[in-house]
């Protein structure tokens, strides 16, 4: 009698009702639709009178909804990630916000499960589901903070902490599952946990955007070779502490045991990360093979040997000295830009090439970009220190809006003459809102030369000279490095995105002609690729 009386006030009394409301979500419209289901997910959590196990199935439902236009915001953001993007910046912040509305959710979830006194199979089980979502969920907040350079909130860890601590004492760490309906894979509370924390000591702040997604799905395929332990071992390269809502940390000598403590690394993973960076060198190595959307535009390649560096035994750090100081910088980014830029060379340095390879010292380029062609305007930035290799800054408010992890760019420091050749590695945004920048410098003494296809049928037409403008047409820029030493002897070269093949060959203008062979892919990022060569006569 009356068993309405036992039912919440809220249009979503149930799981059915629910999939009726969702199913009159704008499918084509998923900024609009996820602002929909953060409203029903603060609405459900907060009514009273849901049965604790219908409240939990609906709030898994409006997660479930909310996923596939939660990614396809997701794609878009990662299409066009620029840290100071307006438009980026709303994207991010309907995703950050969607994500904190369904933790919160399931953080309600886990409260009422503990509440529960007779709890049954199918509840058990549900509260395994939850642990794992809630985990994720507070992951993909992090991993958005990531993607903006923030440092992710200390009530995330606590959270994540607080979770994991729940699924144990509950004897559901270990329980595993499918995340998601649509998803073949499965996980458990651990793994989840895991994932996160080898995605911390990544460093995340040295990657580009879809690099930190990558490297979130690549934590959670090798997952079950990090270790986590009680006590520490060779292999534990960092530590957590369960009783303070902190970031995790690096092992040391001065790391005192506790109860509180686990350990954990992923140093036995770092030989199944080879071998994946073995097969892809191999298929890299030939341009057919290359899959545009693995990764893209970063570099599967490069995000490989990252993760060899910083999940190895040494993880890689900032030794140089910093120099504080307060000057500007001008920047220009884009490989045309940048060749445009570096052409006044030093030929005191030219002389570890062969005396035949090498182009006489010019004031300016030897074949001109049209104005057109150079995309790239010179920006003004702020410097607050340097170092031997490299050059912190700020990136002032309206500039830099192209600036991603990797993008490589031209420097040239106040009262200098010399361009540089850097690549941004780092980004943080700071407290106040300033986006900080940190540019390894790659050469200090590069040189802008041009590249074509060998001409097969010589003298027929098809010259070098900078006045023709089928030259300029049919040739592309590239940008010599020298090494450590300044010398060209073991230069690396810059060339556009598309352009190496194993073994393939340019000609190559450096007085007389040469030819160029690729031999190996560095790095690559958004436009262009960092390539070893050797070179011959024509």
């Amino acid at each position: 009698m009356f068993s309405f009386l036992n039912k919440p006030d809220h249009p979503m009394v149930d799981v059915k009702q629910t999939k009726k409301l969702l199913a009159e979500l704008p499918q084509d419209d998923a900024f609009k639709a996820l602002g929909e289901i953060k409203d029903w997910l603060n609405s459900v959590k907060t009514t009273a009178g849901f049965r604790p196990e219908t409240r939990a199935e609906i709030i898994l439902l409006l997660d479930e909804t909310g996923l596939v236009f939660y990614d396809k915001l997701l794609e878009l953001y990662l299409g066009e990630p620029h840290l100071l993007d307006f438009k980026g910046h709303q994207l991010w912040q309907v995703m950050h916000d969607h994500k904190e509305a369904v933790a919160d959710a399931y953080i309600v979830c886990l409260e009422e499960y503990q509440q529960t006194e007779k709890k049954s199979a199918g509840y058990t089980q549900t509260a395994a589901l939850v642990c794992v979502r809630l985990i994720r969920t507070i992951s993909e907040q992090m991993q958005l903070n990531m993607m903006r350079y923030i440092e992710p909130e200390q009530t995330a860890w606590e959270y994540l902490y607080n979770c994991f601590a729940f699924a144990t004492a509950h004897r559901i760490v270990d329980v595993t599952l499918r995340a998601y309906p649509n998803q073949t894979q499965t996980t458990s509370p651990h793994h989840e946990f895991l994932r996160v924390l080898m995605l911390y000591i990544s460093s995340p702040e040295t990657l580009a955007p879809d690099q930190i997604v990558a490297c979130y799905h690549i934590a959670g395929l090798l997952a079950g070779s990090f270790e986590f332990k009680e006590t520490p071992d060779a292999g534990c390269t960092h530590f957590i502490d369960f009783t303070k809502s902190i970031a995790p940390k690096r092992m040391s000598d001065k790391v005192q045991s506790a109860p509180s403590l686990r350990y954990f690394g992923a140093t036995k993973a770092v030989s199944k990360v080879d071998s994946i960076l073995e097969f892809q060198a191999q298929a890299i190595a030939h341009k057919e093979q290359r899959g545009k959307n693995e990764f893209a535009p970063s570099g599967k390649l490069t995000l490989l040997k990252h993760l060899h560096l910083y999940w190895g035994k040494k993880q890689p750090g900032r030794n140089q000295g910093r120099q504080d100081t307060i000057s500007t910088l001008e920047v220009v980014h884009g490989i045309q830009a940048i060749s445009e830029k570096v052409t006044q060379i030093d030929q005191g340095n030219l002389v570890n090439l062969p005396t035949d390879k090498v182009i006489t010292t010019r004031t300016s380029s030897a074949i001109k970009l049209s104005t057109s062609e150079v995309a790239a305007e010179t920006e003004i930035w702020i410097v607050f220190n340097t170092s031997e290799n490299g050059v912190g800054g700020i990136i002032p408010k309206a500039t830099g809006t192209w600036v991603k992890i990797g993008d490589i760019c031209a420097i040239k420091l106040e009262d200098t003459h010399l361009w540089w050749v850097g690549m941004v590695r780092r980004l943080k945004t700071g407290k106040d809102g300033d986006t900080q920048v940190g540019i390894e410098i790659l050469a200090k003494k590069p040189l802008a030369v041009w590249l074509r296809m060998p001409n097969r049928n010589a003298g027929k037409g098809f010259e070098w000279e900078a006045g023709l403008a089928t030259s300029v047409r049919k040739s592309k820029p590239a940008i010599l490095l020298p090494d450590t030493n300044n010398s060209y002897a073991n230069a690396t070269m810059l060339v556009e995105s598309g352009s190496f093949a194993a073994n393939k060959e340019y000609e190559l203008k450096m007085g007389k002609t040469s030819i160029v062979k690729l031999t190996g892919l560095l790095e690559e990022g958004e436009d262009y690729e960092r390539v070893s060569f050797s070179l011959s006569n024509a």
